[in-house]
């Protein structure tokens, strides 16, 4: 009996020992699979949410339902995520929320917030602000809208129901979109419009920094300038301080003069420079030429081009009954200037010779001499005191009569 009391009493111990083991493999195994998921998952830092710092001139408690609201009264000033909120007055719901009346202000760096009202929620660090037209300025720029709300944790302002921007000379119109403080950029979405005196442009969204004045469009832009000019484009950026319109998909210009298509088109507006990539097609209604390439520039001034990787050229001129095409590795298209011709050009030669002379005439006044033998005579007049010429037109001289008989009897021509 002892002896199978021990035999089950070792039994158990060796159970007992191998139940935690295996207990112990196991929950090694899941911590290892755990801290694997977690090793793969994005990190995910929570926001720290920090209290909201309030001041007033006064402020009471007022019960409100099941709860107690604070009312403050005079000179309002909240801060939170270094946002600034100021108004006349606010009612303080509790710890997450909070509402201002009365020339309220948001201020977040240089962006600054106008309205009436505003809401203001701590969880999710977003004030709504309420007017007839909320007004916000950022440095030059300044924008109006019917709805805005503001997140200072992110400093990115919403705006809805219409958006209307100044900046320097820049108007532009959206139905909505969004603007980030700390990039200065404002994203403009549906409905877009952009002006000033150089080009007007619409499309379906646009990105606007209103600190460079350089401008990103998307698809459907259609854009004219002072030059009347036309340019369409589905993608492409505008740089002001360059003024250079760059199209990196279906790209089109139309001028008085011509039509080009290209993938990719780099307009430098004001040298008048234009280099295209990729499926370009040309059409000068000028010079009545159509050009195909890959690669291809052209300057306005002189109106050269320059087109390659397997250009093609097609004149199509409609007085000609055929049209000549082309085709080379590398063609260079100059536009010449006709000669200009003169305003007065000379008579053609007479009989008597007043352009050129057969004889050799010899008029002497001392020791002056007009005139050699086979040359052109010189256009003179009376000043040059020369008595066997007289002038017949300004500027065009004509042998005396009795000059050339002396001269042909081996005399000359002499005074008196």
């Amino acid at each position: 009996m002892s002896i199978n009391v021990r035999r089950l009493s070792t039994l158990a111990v060796l159970l007992f020992v191998a139940g935690a083991f295996l207990y112990a493999f196991a929950g090694t195994m899941r911590g290892g699979y755990a801290s694997s998921a977690a090793a793969c998952q994005p990190s995910s830092k929570p926001q720290q949410k920090k209290m909201i710092d309030m001041i007033s001139d006064d402020s009471y408690m007022v019960d409100y339902g099941d709860s107690t609201i604070f009312i403050l009264v005079g000179n309002f000033a909240a801060h939170h995520n270094g946002a600034v909120i100021l108004a006349d007055s606010a009612v303080r719901y509790g710890n997450q929320s909070f509402e201002c009346f009365g020339n309220v202000l948001i201020n977040q760096n240089t962006t600054y917030i106008y309205g009436d009202r505003a809401e203001y929620n701590r969880d999710l660090n977003r004030a709504t602000v309420y007017s007839d037209l909320v007004k916000i300025v950022d440095g030059d720029a300044t924008m109006y809208t019917y709805n805005c709300t503001f997140d200072t944790y992110d400093n990115v302002g919403e705006f809805f129901g219409g958006c209307y921007a100044v900046n320097k000379d820049n108007l532009l119109e959206a139905d909505r979109g969004y603007y980030y403080s700390d990039t200065h950029d404002l994203i403009a979405v549906d409905n877009v419009e952009m002006r000033n005196d150089r080009y007007e442009m619409t499309g379906d969204s646009v990105i606007y920094n209103v600190e460079t004045d350089f401008a990103q469009y998307f698809d459907h832009t259609h854009m004219w300038n002072d030059k009347g000019e036309y340019m369409y484009a589905d993608a492409g950026t505008y740089d002001k301080q360059i003024d250079l319109y760059k199209v990196t998909r279906n790209g089109y210009i139309l001028s008085s003069e011509r039509e080009m298509w290209g993938d990719s088109l780099d307009y430098y507006r004001s040298a008048g420079h234009i280099v295209a990539r990729h499926d370009i097609q040309v059409d000068d209604t000028l010079q009545k030429v159509l050009g195909f390439a890959d690669y291809g520039e052209y300057w306005e001034e002189p109106g050269n081009a320059f087109i390659t990787r397997r250009p093609s050229l097609i004149n199509y001129d409609p007085k000609q009954v055929d049209s000549v095409f082309m085709c080379a590795d590398t063609v260079w298209l100059y536009t010449l200037s006709a000669r200009p011709q003169p305003e007065d050009p000379l008579p053609a030669a007479d009989s008597a010779g007043a352009v050129r002379a057969r004889r050799e005439v010899r008029c002497r006044s001392g020791r002056r001499r007009c005139g050699r033998r086979g040359a052109d005579i010189r256009l003179v007049g009376r000043d040059d005191r020369c008595p066997g010429f007289a002038a017949t037109r300004p500027g065009i001289v004509r042998p005396d009569r009795r000059c050339l008989a002396g001269a042909g009897r081996g005399g000359g021509c002499g005074r008196g």
